[in-house]
């Protein structure tokens, strides 16, 4: 498949929300968050995930009351094609970037960090350890990629091999945990 000429340089397309609606009886306060998007919110706002091997970033500002999570399902861009935050090293860069363009404070973010499990003995590699597998290497990029922006991480629920659903309030950064 070619690309049309005029798309080689157009800016990729990711499926980024920021949310600055007022806190009125018609706003919704829960956003469910699907693998491959970003979701930010100056208001005080839970953002519900389902997470497999895929990981889900949570990051927020305390003091501002600013935050936003990521749901991805690869480690890393490898570069080839449109970068998207299917992807940790793309989804929390952008993640990242809204929260500041929202109005956090770099120095107020703190992270947690969920997901990264290993659900079938199947989809891990032939004569590879568990440690290996797509979702422990889900959790390394993103608790690599949190170091290296000096955020710290809070809290981590990651490896568990059930499904996890996850309820992140944006406001003040709590976190339910249900284990499927």
């Amino acid at each position: 498949m070619r690309q049309h000429p005029s798309a080689k340089n157009a800016p990729p397309v990711v499926a980024v929300t920021v949310s600055s609606e007022t806190n009125d009886a018609a706003s919704s306060n829960s956003h469910f968050l699907h693998a491959g998007q970003v979701f930010v919110s100056t208001q005080p706002k839970s953002i519900a995930l389902i997470l497999g091997s895929c990981v889900g970033v949570c990051i927020w500002d305390p003091v501002n009351a600013i935050g936003g999570a990521t749901h991805y399902m690869l480690p890393s861009w490898d570069g080839r094609g449109v970068p998207s935050p299917r992807y940790g090293s793309v989804a929390i860069s952008i993640l990242l970037q809204k929260l500041l363009e929202a109005g956090a404070s770099r120095a107020q973010l703190r992270a947690k960090v969920f997901g990264g499990g290993c659900l079938f003995d199947s989809l891990r590699e032939p004569n590879s350890h568990k440690e290996q597998h797509i979702g422990s290497r889900n959790v390394e990029i993103a608790l690599e990629i949190l170091a290296k922006a000096q955020i710290p991480v809070v809290s981590t629920a990651v490896g568990v091999d059930r499904g996890q659903r996850i309820v992140f309030r944006t406001d003040i950064g709590d976190a339910v945990i249900r284990v499927l």
